[in-house]
């Protein structure tokens, strides 16, 4: 009969070597935001309800076209972050979503929605966008036809598999029947992405 200790050691080899043999975790996706809300320049009796507001989401530093700023990590602070990079031969796919407590009330949640994204190798591109806040009420779209165009930041441009840094502007982000809104200049981060 084998004694326990014998046995004890045969079962953790197995054990010790699969471990040894796993994958990494991967690291949590993080990012950073800078939204400006704005008045459509295709306004037709339309309304805004929110209006000139900037919405910024780091920790603690925002981004800008000059730095990207201080990444929020999901799950920090009840972030809830996803994104998606991927490509080959500069041209990029890329998705990803944002829900957040912002600088803007006490505190007040947002939440933005890229999808379909593409950058090209000349580092602009485009996607569609959906954005909520208190303000707006409901979720904003950018209509059919009418993306958001993108710029890659950064010397050189940082955009790879797994992470994004860019500018966006959107003509209208609209909530049908007579809500209808623009998109100015913000800037989003992605990091830790899926990417492959």
């Amino acid at each position: 009969m084998m004694n326990a200790g014998a046995r004890c050691s045969i079962l953790a080899v197995p054990l010790l070597a699969a471990l040894g043999c796993s994958d990494p975790v991967p690291l949590p996706a993080q990012g950073a935001l800078s939204l400006s809300i704005q008045k459509s320049v295709s306004v037709n009796g339309a309304t805004c309800p929110d209006v000139g507001t900037t919405y910024e989401v780091g920790a603690p530093g925002v981004p800008s076209a000059s730095s990207p700023g201080d990444s929020l990590i999901d799950g920090d602070k009840g972030a809830h972050i996803s994104c998606s990079v991927k490509g080959s031969g500069g041209t990029y796919a890329f998705s990803g979503s944002f829900q957040a407590s912002t600088s803007v009330g006490d505190p007040a949640p947002l939440a933005l929605a890229f999808s379909g994204g593409v950058i090209n190798p000349n580092n602009t591109g485009s996607a569609s966008i959906s954005v909520f806040t208190n303000k707006l009420a409901g979720s904003f779209t950018s209509p059919a036809g009418m993306d958001c165009s993108f710029k890659v930041l950064g010397n050189p441009p940082q955009v790879a598999n797994g992470h994004i840094w860019a500018s966006f502007s959107c003509p209208q982000i609209a909530q049908p029947p007579s809500n209808l809104c623009g998109v100015g200049t913000s800037v989003i981060v992605f990091e830790n992405c899926d990417g492959t």
